[in-house]
């Protein structure tokens, strides 16, 4: 089944969009963490240049989860820790060694400050 796949869990927070604090001002605000079973995590690189004045190659971390795992832009999700916000559209996943781990691409960018 798909749960022998999962290799580990990431907490995500639902963005929750028209928040507001109680003073009716617009907030930012998310909901309560929940696991969320992934198939793989790339954490990203820096790839430094090989010529002087060429700008470095960054690959932005993402995740793979399986099909129909709910991610928008917005949402939190912390991974090993670390916070992380949804950046980007989801896209579908097709693993070419394995069908059966075909799933979605979820970018992230790391919440810093």
């Amino acid at each position: 089944g798909i749960m022998r796949r999962i290799s580990e869990f990431v907490q995500r927070e639902a963005f929750v969009a028209g928040a507001e604090d109680a003073h009716g001002n617009k907030v930012e605000s998310w909901a309560d963490p929940v696991d969320v079973g992934i198939y793989a995590f790339n954490p990203g690189t820096t790839a430094e240049p090989f010529l002087p004045g060429h700008d470095r190659v960054v690959t932005e971390p993402a995740i793979y989860a399986p099909t129909g795992t709910v991610f928008h832009p917005r949402d939190r999700v912390t991974v090993r820790g670390v916070l992380h916000e949804v950046d980007g559209v989801v896209r579908d996943f097709r693993n070419p060694y394995d069908t059966s781990m075909d799933g979605v691409q979820v970018g992230l960018k790391a919440v810093t400050g």
